[in-house]
């Protein structure tokens, strides 16, 4: 767990979009959260995500939180206090928004020095593309895993509350591809070539994984040891949800890396 948090990071859309209050069913409008990875790439340091989730936002509308250390103790939901509730770091005018062009995937520059002790993880070689029921693991931020710490009336008939959102793994099988049948109905653009597919339970607190967008998935070696060492692997990117968020379709680390080639060049480069 400590190290999908260290490589998780809680990326949040200001440009807000109107909905309604799944709770209340009151129209409302909100900030979109999501996930990415802190990453580095030759010499370019940036978040990589779903291009969904920097939907209709330049840089400056972003806030990126990652881990620098993490705590010994980890509280209950119940225990929180305002005191543990942290905000995005607002990004500058210095980041820039590279958009995949052919797969729904994102990178945003950052400053690492604005990141201090933040763990860029090197992409270059250690990854994997892992085959049907190999296991792997995840780290985002779901919506529906928060809590509301600030309501206020702002106007007459307009509230606003705050939502602190936090970390949810979950972990799965990669499941064998959906026959065509099921391509056709529940899995729109579903590529063998481009995607696997995995289950999502949400470790018994979150029902859908709606805010997962752009979470590293990560496999982990079963290679016995004489000293067990923790052993990971890049394994893709979360972009979409299918079958009323029971199936989370992961973009496969070499296309990750093709889109990282495409838009960086080698890893080696400088």
């Amino acid at each position: 767990m400590r190290h999908l948090l260290r490589h998780s990071a809680a990326i949040v859309n200001s440009v807000r979009v109107v909905g309604v209050n799944c709770q209340t069913g009151q129209r409302g409008d909100s900030e979109v959260p999501g996930t990415g990875c802190p990453m580095k790439w030759g010499r370019h340091y940036f978040v990589l995500s779903a291009a969904h989730v920097f939907e209709n936002a330049k840089a400056t509308d972003m806030r990126v939180f990652a881990y620098a250390e993490l705590p010994v103790a980890y509280k209950s939901r119940e225990a929180l206090t305002r005191r543990d509730i942290v905000d995005g770091l607002p990004l500058s005018g210095d980041s820039v928004i590279h958009r995949c062009g052919w797969e729904d995937l994102a990178a945003v520059t950052v400053d690492p020095e604005k990141f201090p002790g933040v763990d860029f993880i090197e992409l270059a070689n250690d990854w994997i593309d892992p085959a049907v029921g190999e296991n792997v693991h995840s780290c985002g931020f779901p919506s529906d895993h928060s809590v509301e710490v600030n309501r206020k009336t702002v106007s007459v008939g307009r509230d606003e509350a705050d939502l602190a959102v936090w970390p949810t793994t979950f972990g799965g099988p990669v499941l064998p591809f959906p026959s065509a049948d099921e391509v056709k109905f529940h899995y729109d653009d579903l590529d063998p070539n481009s995607h696997y597919v995995i289950p999502y339970d949400g470790a018994g607190v979150s029902k859908h994984p709606g805010g997962f967008s752009g979470a590293a998935v990560w496999w982990e070696s079963d290679e016995k040891q004489l000293i067990w060492r923790p052993n990971f692997r890049f394994a893709g990117t979360c972009t979409h949800c299918h079958k009323k968020g029971t199936r989370v379709r992961v973009v496969k680390a070499s296309v990750v890396r093709r889109f990282l080639t495409e838009l960086f060049g080698e890893a080696n480069a400088q």
